[in-house]
């Protein structure tokens, strides 16, 4: 005869709601996952030369209303702006002692590009992903990889994206690059994090697997950075 039992009924729901949580915390990384590649797909439409209509922003913040385009040199792999007020005139190429940004409007969010130095020679053009005292850029490639088939011949090709991530401080002339092996974050991320000892911890504990970069790099920007 079944013995009605509290505790039991309390720990199988107690289970449950964490099983729940679980189960919603999967969804919710592989809808960012899904909205990551989207905006990746999107600024590799952008870059591999579709001209779409896009806000120019100077460094002396003049802004232009025009047509804008990223496009990628094919064997440097660098990237320049190009840009016209009307589709009819020729665009010019804007470089980044001119330019602090331009933004594409695609109905539902801003892609943004700006030109990051890597080093005190040398300027980069790469994608926002989130802004503040620290910025999250991305820069995104691709390559055309040949399949293979089950009898291990040539089964044809097909092009994959690649993007790769940097941090950058305001009060840092250079960026941090994230690396795709997490344990080495510490070592990579360390001089951009250093003085926010809660998001440190994390870096350096075994948590780690269970951040992305953007979920640090939020947390910077609303609780650890300085206040301008």
């Amino acid at each position: 005869m079944f013995t009605y039992q509290p505790d039991l009924e309390f720990a199988m729901y107690k289970r449950m709601v964490i099983e729940l949580a679980s189960f919603k915390e999967k969804q919710m990384k592989y809808y960012l996952k899904t909205i990551i590649v989207s905006f990746a797909l999107l600024a590799f439409k952008i870059v591999n030369g579709q001209t779409k209509e896009a806000t120019l922003i100077l460094k002396d913040g003049t802004e232009f209303k025009g047509f804008g385009e990223i496009k990628m040199n094919r064997f440097t792999k660098n990237k320049k702006i190009l840009f016209r007020m009307d589709l009819e005139d020729k665009p010019d190429v804007w470089k980044s002692d001119q330019v602090k940004r331009l933004e594409f409007d695609n109905g539902f969010e801003i892609v943004a590009y700006e030109y990051v130095k890597m080093d005190k020679y040398s300027a980069r053009l790469y994608r926002v992903i989130e802004s503040g005292f620290m910025t999250l850029y991305a820069y995104d490639d691709s390559y055309w990889s040949v399949n293979q088939s089950t009898l291990g011949q040539m089964g044809g090709s097909q092009k994959v994206l690649t993007t790769v991530y940097y941090v950058k401080r305001k009060d840092m002339d250079f960026p941090c690059p994230v690396v795709k092996n997490k344990k080495a974050w510490k070592k990579k991320l360390g001089k951009c994090f250093i003085d926010c000892k809660e998001l440190m911890d994390i870096i350096s504990s075994e948590n780690i697997k269970d951040y992305e970069i953007e979920d640090l790099v939020w947390n910077f920007n609303e609780y650890c950075q300085y206040k301008e």
